[in-house]
Parts: C-alpha cells; structure tokens; sequence
C-alpha cells in the first residue's frame, strides 16, 4: 500500500485504541462469561471458524479451500486486524472493532449482538490462545499532526507510494495488478494465493477505509500476509502517514466516512 506515517497524527492515539465502538462495561474474564461466550460463539462462529476455533467449520473449508483468505485460527494467536506492532496479539478493542464491524467480503459484522454479548464471545475467542494469558496487548503510542487533503499532501502521498514501491503489488494506479501480484506470487503464511487489495475499492477494505483506518494498517501490517507494517520506515515527517493515506484514497471516487 502507500506510505503512511508514523508520525502522522495527533488523533492516533485515539485511531489505534480509543477508536473502537465499545460503550458497554466489559464483562469480568471468569468461567461464566467464558461460558456465555461460548454459546454465542457455537451459535455464529463456529460454522467458520470450528469448535476449536482452528479455523476449520465446515463452512470456512469452501470460504479459503485453496486461496486466502481463510477463517482465522484463533489458536495461533496471529491476528491480521490490530493497532498494535507486527507479531504482538490484537488488543480486546481490536478484537472487538473486528466483531462489530466485521470483515467486508468476508466476515459480517455483529453489530446485531449486544455490547455484552460481543465481549463474552471474544472472551472466549481468547480462550483458544495460551498466549494472551501472558501477553498484554499495547497499541503503538503515535502522535503527529494531521494533513488537510490537497494537492500537496497527494504530491508527497504519490512519491512515498512510489518510494515504498507499493506499485508492485497494488499497481501504479492501485488496481491490485501490480507485477508481483500479476505473478501470482503472492502468498499467505499457509502458502495459499493471495489477492493484492484492490485500492480503488476501499469499500472492500478488509481493515476500513477511514484515514485512521488506513494508517492503522500501514504502521501496523496484516500479519500472515505480504503486506509489512511500514512503521519503522515512517519516520521523516509528522505528515506522512497522513499523506499516504490521503493518496490511497484518492485513486478512487468513493468515498469512505
């Protein structure tokens, strides 16, 4: 994707850990609210993503057989989705922006469940990984300023796209038909095909479309899939990641809210 940056916002903070739509009181992590989650998972997840949270419900084997993306596996404690470093596990608002917004495409959104009743089925989503007994999840800590959009902030957004050579997997004019993708070289850490994202369509973002959103995903990476976190390469001006994503959704006439 483009460059975005590091530095870029004053509103960061609040886009990679107060920007979740969480209002309710999160529920203790007890053995009860385990077991609520429990039942929520096995009334709307589990078809996907299994009865051991592997990834492997009879209906995600169609959804990712042989291309990406498949369920996630939600033992192996790797989440695309998250505003926190590459490798560290997702944040319990990360986990919780995934469940109510869903994955556009792929994933729908649980805004239909109760504000408790989505933070008893990641509860037990969690369960699935020893890791988060151990590791406590910390979004990265940015500050910056924002950019106003203009012909100056897309001059800069084009030459980091450029510099960063996003071109080569989403394509000069962001159509995701760059020469590697083109190749078919592009793989998941399960070694299936994957698609570049098709940058003109940001309806079809799987991490949103929003600014924030965009940023979050630059500094962040998906995790099992080619697309790095770019944070340690942002660290020129305050406005780049601003810029970048400003650029990236200027190649289509959506626009994202």
């Amino acid at each position: 994707m483009r460059r975005h940056h590091l530095a870029s916002a004053v509103v960061l903070i609040l886009m990679l850990g107060a920007s979740s739509p969480a209002h309710a009181a999160k529920p203790d992590d007890n053995p009860a609210t385990q077991a609520q989650g429990k039942v929520i998972f096995d009334r709307t997840c589990l078809w996907c993503h299994g009865v051991t949270g592997t990834g492997d419900g009879p209906a995600g084997r169609f959804l990712g057989r042989y291309a990406a993306p498949r369920p996630r596996n939600f033992t192996t404690g790797s989440f695309k989705f998250r505003s926190t470093p590459s490798g560290d596990l997702p944040t319990d608002q990360d986990l919780f922006r995934t469940v109510t917004k869903g994955i556009p495409g792929y994933m729908p959104g649980f805004a239909s469940l109760t504000e408790t009743e989505r933070w008893q089925v990641i509860t037990y989503v969690k369960s699935f990984s020893p890791a988060f007994l151990v590791e406590t999840p910390v979004s990265l800590p940015l500050t910056g300023t924002a950019t106003p959009l203009g012909p100056e902030s897309l001059d800069r957004g084009r030459a980091l796209y450029e510099r960063f050579e996003c071109h080569t997997c989403h394509g000069v004019e962001g159509w995701g038909d760059g020469p590697v993708a083109q190749a078919g070289d592009l793989r998941d850490v399960s070694g299936l095909q994957i698609q570049a994202t098709d940058l003109t369509r940001p309806s079809s973002f799987k991490n949103g479309a929003t600014l924030q959103d965009l940023i979050r995903t630059l500094l962040t990476g998906l995790d099992g899939t080619p697309m790095p976190s770019y944070a340690s390469r942002l660290t020129g001006t305050d406005h780049d990641g601003w810029d970048l994503a400003h650029y990236i959704r200027s190649l289509s006439a959506e626009s994202a809210p």
